[in-house]
C-alpha cells in the first residue's frame, strides 16, 4: 500500500535527521526537513482517509454488492490504521522539534493533527458502541445517533483542515 511505503520513509527519515545525517551519513544542514516531510505524510495519509470515507459512503449509498462494500470497508480501516500511525509520528516528531511557532506549514499541520486525532476517537467510539451485544434501548440508540453526528463533524473538519494545509504546502499535495 502507497501510504505505507510513504510512512516508512517518512519514519527512516525522521530517525536519520534526528540522528543529525542524511541517508547519505553526512550531516544534514536541515533537521525541519524530517519534520515538515512528517507534516506531509500525516497531511497526505488524513486526505486519502477521507477520500476513502467518502467512497465507501459512496457506495453504501448506491447499495452495491457486499464484497465490493467488504473490500472497501477493508480499505477504509487501512487508512484509518495509516492514519493513527501518521498522527502518533507527527506528535512524537514534534515533542522533539518545537521551534516552528513562525511557520504557517507547522500551524497548519497541528490543525490536521488535532483533526485527525479527534476523528479517529469518534470513529473508534462510535466502532465500538455498534459492536456492542444485542439490541439496543432507546437511550443507547440516542447515544449512538449523537456519536454518528459528532464522528461526521470531526472528519468534516478533516477535511477542513486537510484544505487549510494545502493551502500553504501545494506541493505537499498527493498527486
Amino acid at each position: 500500500m502507497p501510504m505505507m511505503q510513504e510512512m516508512g520513509k517518512a519514519q527512516r527519515g525522521s530517525r536519520s535527521a534526528v540522528a543529525g545525517q542524511g541517508s547519505s551519513g553526512k550531516k544534514k544542514s536541515s533537521a525541519p526537513a524530517a519534520l515538515i516531510d512528517i507534516a506531509d505524510t500525516l497531511y497526505r495519509t488524513a486526505a486519502e482517509s477521507c477520500s476513502e470515507h467518502r467512497r465507501y459512503a459512496d457506495l453504501v449509498e448506491r447499495s452495491v454488492a457486499d464484497s465490493e462494500q467488504k473490500s472497501a470497508r477493508l480499505a477504509v480501516r487501512a487508512c484509518d490504521e495509516a492514519l493513527d500511525e501518521a498522527a502518533d509520528l507527527y506528535e512524537v516528531a514534534c515533542l522533539k522539534e518545537s521551534n516552528h511557532a513562525d511557520d504557517a506549514w507547522w500551524h497548519r499541520a497541528n490543525m490536521v493533527w488535532r483533526a485527525a486525532k479527534e476523528f479517529l476517537r469518534h470513529h473508534a467510539s462510535s466502532d465500538k458502541m455498534t459492536r456492542g451485544a444485542g439490541s439496543h434501548g432507546r437511550a443507547e440508540l440516542l447515544e449512538l445517533t449523537i456519536e454518528y453526528k459528532l464522528e461526521a463533524s470531526a472528519i468534516l473538519r478533516l477535511r477542513h483542515t486537510i484544505d487549510a494545509y494545502r493551502e500553504v504546502r501545494p506541493e505537499a499535495a498527493p498527486e
